[in-house]
């Protein structure tokens, strides 16, 4: 054979003289390394409130009394407490939240308007009036609601750390009356007071 035909089978085999090769030992796949792969998963949660959760009502307390108590009470000038309520406060930040609801009966042939008021330790710090229709055929009595945010509960507390609220009702005429509550086993008059805790203004 002429040194040009070497030259031009020089990438034949040199075992098998074929290209490609045909040799069993040279098709066999020897790579047998199989990688590990790590995963690490990642989960985000978001991050409790380095001071917790915020407004959290701590103490409640209140009346809710018959309105057969007070049916055949007329009511004048001369305010009468028809709820109470009693809290410890021991933190200057704390608020506390009042509601009431109450039914008038206003026997008169006319409208009447009647107040009602919320006292802390003596001391009044709401007050509201109502307009309350006379009683007719279709209007037999009138329900009152209203809620209040007393934000300073330690303006006038005694040293116990009690504070007292009542609820007190009189009318702004001085010639008739009207009555609250009703004959029925329903009718409640109800006032409460909640204690709730500051929110922390540095709180995320």
């Amino acid at each position: 054979m002429s040194d040009s035909k070497k030259r031009s089978n020089s990438k034949n085999c040199s075992r098998c003289d074929k290209n490609p090769c045909c040799c069993p030992i040279e098709n066999t796949n020897r790579n047998t390394f199989n990688p590990t792969i790590n995963v690490n998963p990642v989960i985000n949660i978001s991050p409790t409130p380095v001071n917790g959760e915020q407004g959290l009502l701590t103490e409640f307390d209140g009346s809710v009394l018959p309105g057969t108590d007070f049916v055949n009470i007329p009511i004048g000038l001369s305010p009468i407490t028809i709820g109470t309520a009693t809290l410890h406060i021991n933190d200057p930040s704390d608020r506390v939240l009042l509601h009431a609801t109450i039914q008038s009966i206003n026997p008169n042939p006319f409208a009447l308007s009647i107040q009602f008021s919320i006292f802390r330790n003596g001391t009044e710090i709401y007050s509201t009036i109502d307009n309350i229709p006379p009683l007719v055929e279709f209007i037999s009595a009138t329900t009152t609601g209203f809620s209040f945010l007393d934000k300073t509960p330690l303006a006038e507390v005694p040293p116990s750390g009690l504070v007292l609220y009542e609820l007190k009702t009189g009318n702004l005429r001085s010639d008739v009356s009207f009555f609250v509550g009703g004959s029925s086993d329903t009718n409640f008059i109800v006032f409460t007071a909640s204690k709730i805790k500051a929110n922390n203004p540095t709180n995320p």
